[in-house]
C-alpha cells in the first residue's frame, strides 16, 4: 500500500475480478487465431460483414455527434470548467502535450495509411468513378482527410473530458473509463457492472492496438527486406517485435515523463524531419496544389461524403473505410480518454479540445498531405505503378516501393523503420499503461501503476500482434479494429451521458464562471 501526500491510500495491486476475465478472452482469442488461423479468419469475417451491413451507419450518426459536442464544449461555458485548482500549470508543456497524444493516437498507422489508402481509393474509388481515373484522383485524396481529421479526433477529446473531471475535480482515486460512469451506475460501478466496462474496455483496447501493431510490424519487415537486399519474412518480424519490446522496456523503466514523453517528442522531430525531406525533395508544387484541392473538395462535399452509404447498389466503399474509421476510431476512444486524461491536469476544457483537435488534426494533415501527395503524383507520373503492386503483393510491398523512388531512397526506408518501430514502441506503451491503470485496484494522482503490471499486459499484446500477423493481410487487421470499436461504444455512452449529470450536480458551470475577486 502506498500513500501519497495527503495520505490517501493507492493500492497498486492489481484488480484480479478485471485481470483474470480479460487474460482468458484474449489468451482464447491468441490460441485460436495461432491453431486455427482459417477457421478464425473466416468466422471474423462472417461476424463483420453481418455487423457492418446491419449496425454500421449508426455510427456514422455517432461520429457526427462527436464533431457537434466538440464546437458545443468549445464554444460554451463548459470550456472555462478547468481540470486541477484554478491557478494550477498544465503539467506538460504544449509541444510535449501534443506530441504524446498524436503518438499514441495514430501510432505507426498514420504513415502506412498516408500511402496506402489513397492507393486503395485509386484502385477501388468511391463516388462511382473509374479505378486511376481522373474522378479518382480528386476524390481519393479527399476521403484521407476526411477520414484522419473530422471522423478520428472528436471521438478522442470527448471522450477524455469525463475521465478528467472524475480525475481532477472529483478525485475519484482510479483511472478508469467506468469511474466516469458512476453517476450513471452508482455503486453498481464497484460491482460487476462497472467490471464488465473495464474488460469490455481492455479486450476492445487490445484488439485494436493489435490492428496497429499487425500493420506496423510488416512494414517494416518490408523495408528492412528492401534495404537489406533480402526477402521478408516471419523471423524478420519477430526480431522487429522483440526490438519494439527492448524500447518498450527501456521507457516503461524510466516512467510517464521521462519514458513516452521522451519517446514522442523524438518521433516527432523524426517525422516533421521526413515530412520537411520528402516535401522539398519531391514535387512540393504538386503537393501543395493536391492538398489544397483536396481539402476544398473535402469541405465542399463534407455531408455528402460522411454519410454517404451507398444504398443503391453493392459496392461497399463506405463500410470499407468511412465505417471502418468510425468504429476504429471509437475503439480507441476510451484508450486516448484515459491517456489524456493522465497528462492533461491543469489544462481547461477549451483548451484540451481545442488544441487537441487542431494539433491531431494537422499532425495527420501534415503527413497524409506529403507522403500522400508524393503517392499520387508517383503514380499519375508513372514513376511507380504503386497500384498494381498494392494488388499483387499487398500495402507494406506498396509503401516500401513508393518510399524507394524518393532520393537517397534506402536512407528513406531506414528513417521510415526507425520511426516506425519508435511509434510501435510508443503505442504499446502507452496502452499497457492505461490499461494497467484500469486493472489497478486503487490508483491515485501522483502515481504510476506498477511496472511489473505494465509489462504483463505488453506480454498480452505482444501475443494478440503475433494472433494477427499470423492471419495476415489488412483484412483481418481491419476486422480487428471494427470488433474493437463495437465494445468501445458501450463505456463511451455511459461517460458521456454521466459527464453532463456530473456537471449539473457539482454546479460546474456557474463556479468556473465566477469573477475572480
Amino acid at each position: 500500500m502506498a500513500t501519497n501526500g495527503k495520505g490517501e491510500g493507492a493500492d497498486l495491486r492489481p484488480d484480479l475480478k478485471i485481470l483474470v476475465p480479460a487474460t482468458l478472452v484474449l489468451l482464447g482469442i491468441i490460441a485460436c487465431s495461432i491453431l486455427f488461423t482459417e477457421t478464425s479468419e473466416k468466422v471474423l469475417k462472417a461476424a463483420y460483414g453481418a455487423f457492418a451491413h446491419n449496425t454500421g451507419t449508426i455510427y456514422l450518426w455517432v461520429t457526427v455527434g462527436m464533431m457537434l459536442l466538440c464546437a458545443f464544449f468549445m464554444f460554451s461555458n463548459y470550456g472555462n470548467i478547468k481540470f486541477g485548482a484554478e491557478d494550477e500549470e498544465p503539467e506538460f508543456n504544449n509541444f510535449s502535450w501534443i506530441a504524446m497524444m498524436f503518438c499514441s493516437g495514430v501510432a505507426g498507422a498514420v504513415m502506412f495509411w498516408s500511402i496506402v489508402e489513397p492507393l486503395f481509393n485509386l484502385a477501388y474509388p468511391p463516388k462511382f468513378a473509374e479505378p486511376l481515373s481522373r474522378e479518382s484522383f480528386e476524390w481519393a485524396m479527399s476521403y484521407v482527410l476526411l477520414h484522419w481529421g473530422p471522423v478520428t479526433w472528436p471521438w478522442y477529446m470527448v471522450t477524455a473530458l469525463p475521465i478528467c473531471y472524475m480525475f481532477y475535480k472529483r478525485k475519484k482515486p482510479v483511472l478508469r473509463i467506468s469511474a466516469a460512469a458512476e453517476p450513471i451506475l452508482g455503486e453498481k460501478v464497484n460491482g460487476g457492472i462497472g467490471k464488465g466496462i473495464e474488460i469490455f474496455f481492455i479486450i476492445g483496447l487490445m484488439f485494436s492496438n493489435a490492428a496497429v501493431m499487425g500493420v506496423s510490424v510488416p512494414i517494416v519487415n518490408h523495408a528492412l527486406a528492401k534495404t537489406l537486399g533480402t526477402e521478408p519474412s516471419f523471423t524478420m518480424e519477430m526480431i522487429i517485435l522483440a526490438v519494439s519490446a527492448v524500447i518498450f522496456t527501456a521507457s516503461v523503466s524510466m516512467g510517464l515523463k521521462k519514458g513516452i514523453k521522451i519517446l514522442s517528442d523524438t518521433n516527432v522531430v523524426i517525422a516533421l524531419s521526413m515530412v520537411f525531406f520528402c516535401l522539398v525533395a519531391g514535387p512540393t508544387v504538386f503537393i501543395m496544389d493536391n492538398f489544397t484541392n483536396s481539402f476544398g473538395n473535402m469541405v465542399g462535399n463534407f455531408w455528402e461524403m460522411i454519410f454517404w452509404t451507398d444504398p443503391y447498389t453493392d459496392g461497399t466503399f463506405p463500410q470499407d473505410w468511412t465505417i471502418f474509421y468510425a468504429l476504429w476510431m471509437a475503439s480507441y476512444g476510451p484508450f486516448m480518454g484515459l491517456f489524456i486524461a493522465r497528462i492533461s491536469r491543469g489544462r481547461t476544457v477549451r483548451n484540451v479540445v481545442g488544441m487537441g483537435l487542431a494539433g491531431g488534426i494537422a499532425g495527420s494533415y501534415m503527413i497524409h498531405a506529403v507522403f500522400g501527395g508524393y503517392t499520387m503524383w508517383a503514380q499519375l507520373n508513372g514513376v511507380v505503378d504503386a497500384v498494381s503492386v498494392l494488388k499483387a503483393s499487398g500495402g507494406p510491398a506498396a509503401l516500401v516501393s513508393v518510399l524507394s523512388t524518393l532520393p537517397a531512397g534506402h536512407f528513406v526506408l531506414i528513417g521510415y523503420c526507425v520511426f516506425s518501430t519508435i511509434f510501435l514502441a510508443t503505442s504499446v506503451d502507452s496502452c499497457a499503461y492505461v490499461i494497467s491503470c484500469s486493472a489497478t485496484t486503487k490508483l491515485v494522482p501522483g502515481h504510476e501503476p506498477t511496472r511489473g503490471h505494465r509489462f504483463y499486459w505488453a506480454a498480452v499484446q505482444a501475443g494478440l500482434a503475433l494472433a494477427a500477423i499470423t492471419l495476415g493481410g489488412l483484412g483481418p487487421v481491419k476486422i480487428f479494429a471494427n470488433f474493437a470499436g463495437a465494445l468501445m461504444l458501450i463505456p463511451i455512452g455511459f461517460a458521456v451521458a454521466a459527464w453532463f449529470k456530473m456537471v449539473k450536480e457539482d454546479n460546474a458551470l456557474l463556479m468556473c464562471c465566477k469573477p475572480k475577486k
